[in-house]
């Protein structure tokens, strides 16, 4: 039986995630930014919080886990810096594994957003938990000096299998869209998916789940070896990091 997933929106932006295992019962919040809706979503939903995942250190991924954690007795781990934001009972690093019910999680390091970002990904449960590397159709800010970081994160995850679903850690998706269309405007699919972000806008639906597949179809950091992308951004018969790097600072732009 696969993970159950319930995606929300917290503060302005940020994605409020609850995954749950329905066999064992065990709930796993990913990141933090408030505590009162994470609180909120898992009693409406009936699930009882028993695992926090961090991300990144961050302090809008963050601020909400201590809150969390005294009301729910949680289990809480994640990278080393956000020890300082966070009361971690398990420090992670590239290549640990954690558990979540049936459900395992290996943990890589995803630099580039920030200096100690993991990404949770598990094959089997076609799940990742990809913080601030990923969004819908973009990707996050870049740290100064970290575009080839940044670009070996993104690579190591676009190489997951096209089914596997990402939790993102905001909702970008209709300026991501703009921007990805101003990039690829020749994308039938993007088109159609710049569409579909301007509806969930105008209903104020919350969008951060996406789809390998889906991304690489539609996000402009993920097709960086495309030509068209290449030629958009100046950088023609360019290496796709650097294609790459010329789209992340387009974007800054933008």
């Amino acid at each position: 039986m696969s993970l159950d997933l319930h995606i929300f929106r917290t503060l302005s932006d940020n994605a409020g995630a609850l995954i749950f295992d329905p066999v064992t019962k065990a709930c796993a919040a990913v990141d933090v930014p408030d505590a009162a809706p994470v609180l909120a979503a898992a009693k409406a939903k009936g699930w009882t919080i028993s695992d926090i995942f961090v991300t990144h250190a961050h302090h809008d991924h963050t601020q909400g886990v201590a809150e969390l954690k005294e009301a729910t007795g949680a289990f809480v781990c994640g990278p080393a810096d956000a020890a300082d934001s966070a009361p971690l009972d398990r420090i992670l690093g590239e290549g640990d594994r954690v558990e979540l019910g049936n459900d395992s999680f290996e943990i890589w390091h995803t630099p580039g957003h920030s200096n100690g970002h993991l990404t949770f990904a598990s094959i089997g449960a076609k799940l990742a938990l990809v913080g601030d590397v990923v969004f819908v159709m973009g990707c996050g800010r870049v740290q100064p000096g970290q575009m080839g970081a940044m670009w070996t994160s993104l690579d190591r995850i676009m190489a997951l299998p096209d089914d596997v679903r990402l939790i993102t850690g905001h909702d970008y998706t209709l300026s991501n869209a703009r921007f990805a269309i101003a990039m690829d405007p020749a994308n039938a699919a993007l088109k159609a998916r710049y569409a579909e972000a301007e509806a969930a806008k105008a209903e104020g639906r919350f969008w951060a789940l996406t789809t390998i597949g889906e991304e690489k179809a539609t996000n402009p950091f993920f097709r960086a070896g495309e030509a068209a992308l290449a030629a958009a951004v100046g950088k023609a018969g360019g290496a796709p990091g650097e294609v790459f790097a010329a789209l992340r600072e387009a974007k800054n732009a933008f």
